[in-house]
């Protein structure tokens, strides 16, 4: 199985390890998978749908294309208003349908953080775009993850959202576990439905 991650920070750190702290865990849960990792820090969904020739439709074509994004669309001080991300996230989603089925495709919310060290993003915020990117993968039937919802659920977001960076949002072993789990609980029903 081939895996195509893209998106923002969250999917391009490696927290210490020599690759994507992702890819790793993904590695030790699917062992088979290969994966090819194009996520770029500090890219919104309008630098995403900008290079979605370079990190996505130049790479080899895979079994799955996984993206995450809104983070930074999000931040206060950087802020893409809610009309324009909804607009980006329609462009992406058009402009990917061409080349990935939408069984193929996963988008994934932003994190949840630890509101009491992460200071230009909250939850409300968070949950706000992430309504966005699920009404828009409904209308694809792309597959869409919860992340924010599955880490609050979770509970402990202070443990959760920790990392090298100890900024309540970038988070470390515990996060990118519960991330590498849902990710592959559902390429597991994926597979099984399109058996």
């Amino acid at each position: 199985m081939k895996l195509l991650l893209t998106g923002d920070s969250i999917i391009a750190r490696h927290e210490g390890l020599t690759i994507p702290h992702i890819n790793s865990d993904l590695q030790k849960l699917i062992p088979q998978c290969e994966l090819i990792n194009t996520a770029v820090s500090g890219i919104n969904s309008g630098g995403l749908f900008a290079s979605l020739p370079d990190l996505v439709f130049k790479q080899e074509k895979c079994d799955y294309l996984i993206i995450l994004i809104g983070t930074n669309d999000l931040a206060l001080h950087k802020q893409v208003p809610l009309k324009q991300f909804k607009n980006n996230i329609e462009l992406i989603a058009s402009g990917i349908i061409w080349l990935y089925y939408p069984h193929q495709v996963i988008f994934i919310s932003p994190p949840a953080v630890d509101e009491n060290k992460q200071h230009v993003r909250n939850n409300a915020l968070i949950n706000k775009y992430s309504q966005i990117i699920e009404q828009i993968t409904k209308e694809y039937n792309f597959s869409y993850l919860n992340l924010i919802q599955t880490m609050i659920k979770t509970g402990n977001l202070s443990e959760l959202c920790r990392g090298i960076k100890n900024d309540g949002l970038h988070f470390g072993e515990k996060g990118y576990q519960l991330l590498s789990n849902l990710i592959s609980n559902k390429l597991a029903e994926l597979q099984h439905d399109n058996a």
